[in-house]
């Protein structure tokens, strides 16, 4: 997220730094303390990745009108999607493996 504009009891998450053609979310001032209250404070957000959750709008370029916390999800540095799962244990390998095809009972 490059910036984080304020105007007319609104706050805008731009980014990118010309904002009537590239990707906003939109705040209302009024939902700020809502926000910090589940741990994101909407003004340290510049120079954050984030994904955001909701309905893509047409307002200057695409927006999305956030009104809950649990639309703003802070990711690692490296932006992707989260760390997979980790992949569940391998069996134990001290018995008899059967052979491929066969029906173990």
């Amino acid at each position: 997220m490059a910036e984080v504009g304020e105007s007319g009891g609104r706050l805008y998450l731009n980014f990118d730094k010309d904002w009537r053609k590239d990707f906003t979310i939109l705040m209302e001032r009024k939902d700020g303390e809502a926000f910090k209250a589940a741990g994101i404070d909407p003004k340290a957000l510049a120079g954050k990745k984030l994904r955001v959750r909701g309905w893509v709008e047409w307002r200057n370029g695409p927006m999305i009108h956030v009104t809950h916390a649990e639309q703003i999800e802070l990711l690692p540095d490296g932006g992707g999607p989260s760390a997979p799962s980790p992949s569940p244990p391998s069996p134990p390998q001290d018995r008899e493996q059967a052979p491929t095809g066969a029906i173990e009972l």
